[in-house]
C-alpha cells in the first residue's frame, strides 16, 4: 500500500513536479536571501596562510625523510 500520493503517479507527472518545484525554489530563492558579510572570515583566513605554510612544509619534509630514508635502505640491501 502506497501512502503518498507522488508514489502514484507516472513517470511524466513525478518529472513535471519536479520540474515545477526545482523551478519555484530557484526564483523564490534570491527573494529570501540577504547578503552574508565574509569578510571577517576572509581576513581570518588570510591571517592563517603563514602558519598553514609552515605545517605544510614541515608534513613534507617527513614524507620526503621517510622515502629518502627506505629509498637508501633497499639501495643497500
Amino acid at each position: 500500500m502506497k501512502k503518498f500520493a507522488i508514489a502514484r503517479l507516472g513517470q511524466k507527472a513525478k518529472l513535471a513536479a519536479l520540474a515545477v518545484t526545482t523551478g519555484a525554489l530557484t526564483v523564490a530563492q534570491p527573494a529570501m536571501a540577504e547578503a552574508i558579510d565574509v569578510a571577517a572570515v576572509v581576513s581570518d583566513v588570510k591571517g592563517q596562510i603563514a602558519a598553514v605554510v609552515l605545517l605544510g612544509g614541515a608534513v613534507l619534509l617527513v614524507y620526503a625523510a621517510v622515502k629518502a630514508f627506505k629509498w637508501v635502505r633497499g639501495a643497500m640491501s
